[in-house]
């Protein structure tokens, strides 16, 4: 039987667990909670890549190797989970050893936003190109940046936070120490944040009022579906979001000139509410000294591109 390599995700909520032979060819990606301490984090993942094998009819001999993508900060060379607040105890994990004592096998850990991207890059919408970026709009505003089939990690392993560009001077404080990062102006989070402000703070009419009284906040969702419904509010803050995110595509496309700019993360449920208004924004903003040739697009892989990614950095190890 041919080799193949598991790729582990490894998420706050879930752990995402899928196999990827030498060709790129996945199979189905499944899922087991992630529990709330490191000890049960480890032997859940083990658990997890041992399930893949019985799946999949694998033995030990035709693993070539495992790789995990995780949150991090993380010491990528070192096999070092630095930390990771969304988990009690996981500061300073050795992951790679603590596996490869699990499991015996060659063990890869890669940050879970470049491993997202490369899964996007060997199957997924970046699949037809040298190099593509990937951005993560949820919560915060994530990234990865494959440039001539390689993961950008920078000289000190934190290259990549396309999220902490800083496009507003002196604007909304980050979580990260800065100010203005584009995350603040067009992550889900902060978008949604924008709108409470405007309806707390004014008399504008808004659908959105009636919304945020009863449930006490409001979503990317519930913009888009008022902004859908004529709410000028709504549409304004929608709008403003997507400026903002043209905006960085811009810089990113001066900076690394990408084949393509991949969209993922619960915003891009959106669909063409989406991809639209940010790809005019794009032309309008593009220098004019030549017409884009950067794509826009969204991802086709979602929330398995993780695992998939983590699979194919296990790839990358395997001699």
């Amino acid at each position: 039987m041919a080799k193949q390599c598991i790729g582990i995700d490894l998420g706050g909520t879930f752990i995402k667990v899928v196999t990827l032979d030498a060709d790129n060819n996945a199979t189905e990606v499944f899922q087991l909670p992630t529990p709330d301490n490191r000890e049960d984090v480890v032997a859940q993942m083990a658990a997890g890549a041992r399930q893949a094998m019985e799946r999949n009819g694998l033995s030990g001999e035709n693993v070539a190797a495992v790789g995990i993508g995780s949150p991090g900060p993380l010491n990528v060379e070192d096999g070092v989970i630095v930390a990771m607040p969304n988990i009690p105890g996981m500061d300073n994990v050795p992951i790679r050893d603590l596996m490869t004592a699990e499991l015996s096998m060659p063990i890869a850990l890669e940050n879970d936003a470049n491993a997202a991207a490369y899964g996007e890059y060997i199957c997924g919408a970046g699949r037809d190109d040298a190099n593509m970026v990937l951005l993560t709009l949820g919560t915060g505003l994530g990234s990865g940046i494959i440039l001539d089939g390689e993961i950008l990690r920078g000289s000190h392993g934190m290259g990549g936070e396309l999220g902490h560009m800083i496009i507003v001077p002196d604007g909304e404080p980050c979580g990260c120490g800065q100010n203005g990062c584009i995350e603040r102006y067009c992550s889900a989070t902060f978008m949604a944040q924008r709108a409470a402000r405007r309806i707390a703070s004014g008399d504008e009419p808004t659908s959105l009022r009636a919304v945020l009284e009863p449930k006490g906040d409001i979503d990317a969702r519930d913009i888009n579906e008022a902004r859908r419904a004529g709410d000028a509010l709504a549409a304004d803050v929608w709008d403003e979001a997507l400026r903002y995110l043209a905006q960085g595509c811009v810089t990113i496309c001066r900076a690394f000139d990408p084949d393509r700019i991949v969209l993922t993360g619960g915003m891009t449920n959106a669909g063409d509410d989406l991809l639209v208004p940010l790809r005019e924004h794009f032309a309008a903003l593009h220098w004019t000294l030549a017409e884009p040739m950067t794509a826009l697009a969204i991802s086709t892989l979602g929330p398995d591109a993780g695992a998939i990614g983590a699979a194919g950095v296990a790839w990358r190890t395997v001699d």
